[in-house]
Formats: structure tokens, C-alpha cells, sequence
């Protein structure tokens, strides 16, 4: 009986501690959007962090936000739970047409390293050269293409803004 109350209490402890769901500090302090989805775009060195669903499909990270959640605050959780990484929220990039609002992320040195949390919800998070949108399965339609011109036209704006 003993022996069975050792093994028995850890596997509860680890059983309870495993479904107490932690929900990450927000780190988005501006006013807040709502949406029923949102995701980031973190960019490195023309890289983009995405990440291949349990399906096969490429996407930026990103999911559902909970009830009074805004959405910054859902892209920001749902970054991590997906990659491991801590971004931070910044511009509003699009509202697709599902309602999912795509953020711009900024990443810092204390964002940490690709280590997705929920591997169940993805396959595996990396960091997909811009270039190669066009070589991978993306897992909405036209998806890949969107993020191209949404690239192209940040890349167009901020070059605006420096020659101004």
C-alpha cells in the first residue's frame, strides 16, 4: 500500500500541475484590439518564424484568443505556446478575412529559443527564408502569396519613412 501511495502522489502532482493551464504576462501596453484570432510575424535577417501544423501546413504562429482576451495579448500566448519564443506584439499588419489579426513582432535578446510548448497543436516552429514562401505548403490557401505582398509593402513603407 505504501509503495502504491509513493507512486500514486507523484502522477496525481504531475497530473494536476500538467492541466493548471499557466497563461504568460502580456507584454502589449497600448490600446487593445479584439479579435477572435491573432497571430505574429517575427522577421529575422529576411527570415520569417512560422510553423507546420500536425497537418502538414505552414503558418505563422497564432490561434485563438480567449473570452476578453485581446487579440495582442492572444498573439503574444499563442507565439509562445507554439514556438517557445517570447515576442512582443507591435503593428497591426491585416485582418484576413477569417477575423485573424496578423501583428508584426519584435524580437528581443531574451525571447529564448524555438521550443514550442504545445507540441500536440504543431509539428515543429522554424525560420522560413522569405524567398522560399513559394516552396512550401501553406496551411490556408493564397496564405503564402498574402504574406509576400504584406512583406513587400512594409518593406516599401519602412523605406519611405527612412528617406523622409
Amino acid at each position: 500500500m505504501r509503495l502504491a501511495l509513493t507512486l500514486l502522489i507523484p502522477t496525481l502532482l504531475a497530473v494536476v500541475t500538467g492541466c493548471a493551464e499557466h497563461t504568460p504576462e502580456c507584454p502589449h501596453t497600448g490600446p487593445a484590439d479584439y479579435a477572435p484570432s491573432a497571430g505574429c510575424l517575427g522577421l529575422v535577417h529576411g527570415k520569417a518564424l512560422v510553423v507546420q501544423s500536425r497537418m502538414g501546413g505552414i503558418s505563422p504562429p497564432g490561434g485563438s484568443a480567449r473570452e476578453g482576451e485581446s487579440a495582442q495579448c492572444a498573439a503574444h500566448r499563442e507565439t509562445l505556446e507554439e514556438t517557445g519564443l517570447d515576442l512582443k506584439p507591435g503593428k497591426l499588419l491585416h485582418t484576413f478575412d477569417t477575423g485573424f489579426n496578423l501583428y508584426l513582432c519584435d524580437i528581443h535578446a531574451g525571447s529564448g529559443a524555438i521550443d514550442p510548448v504545445h507540441i500536440d497543436e504543431v509539428k515543429q516552429a522554424f525560420w522560413l527564408p522569405v524567398g522560399e514562401f513559394d516552396q512550401h505548403s501553406w496551411r490556408f490557401e493564397g496564405q503564402g502569396e498574402a504574406l509576400s505582398q504584406l512583406l513587400l509593402q512594409l518593406a516599401t513603407q519602412r523605406s519611405t519613412e527612412s528617406n523622409e
